[in-house]
């Protein structure tokens, strides 16, 4: 028996993982859309189907026993790194919903698992994580109306100082010309 397994081993006919799919969408769409793009801080889901080669019957069945699979999700470097968890009530997948980062970039879904005796697990993504759009946000804040008031201050005082600036300056000459007309 020891020989069978380990020649079965050998020869990938037994403890062989294949990823079916991998699929990223965010939490709130109904229909499961992969994008190609998110907008910092949404909220992802990310979903592996995975397949274990069952030699007696010759095909690919789903397998849900691996508790220690993790999913990075890096730009050069992993920003998150957590555990990949089976989906209760649907064999052979694994799913999990994180925060995308405050920061923008392109960044990829990686699942890397290495075992001994079982085939590797590999599978990589890649997403682009954008700022808000410029109508994304509320234009303006309650916590800058220092800041809009001192513009606006600034803005009217250059006015007036430029209104009394050039009307001070005509009055001057017109007291010139009547000093000059009444000598």
């Amino acid at each position: 028996q020891f020989v069978q397994d380990i020649t079965a081993w050998a020869f990938k006919e037994s403890l062989i993982l294949k990823v079916e799919s991998a699929t990223h969408y965010l939490a709130s769409d109904a229909t499961h859309t992969q994008k190609d793009q998110y907008t910092i801080n949404d909220q992802l889901v990310f979903d592996l189907e995975l397949s274990k080669y069952n030699p007696s019957s010759g095909k690919y069945e789903p397998y849900s026993a691996i508790e220690d699979m993790q999913l990075e999700f890096t730009m050069l470097d992993p920003h998150i790194r957590t555990d990949l968890k089976p989906a209760k009530g649907t064999p052979g997948k694994y799913s999990l919903q994180f925060r995308a980062p405050d920061r923008h970039g392109v960044y990829k879904f990686v699942v890397n698992h290495k075992r001994k005796g079982f085939s590797s697990v590999e599978a990589s993504l890649q997403v682009a994580i954008v700022p808000p759009r410029h109508d994304g946000y509320p234009r303006f804040l309650s916590s800058a109306w220092p800041y809009y008031v001192g513009s606006i201050s600034t803005s009217v005082g250059f006015i007036f100082f430029c209104i009394v600036y050039l009307g001070g300056e005509s009055q001057e000459r017109r007291l010139r010309n009547a000093k000059s007309k009444s000598e």
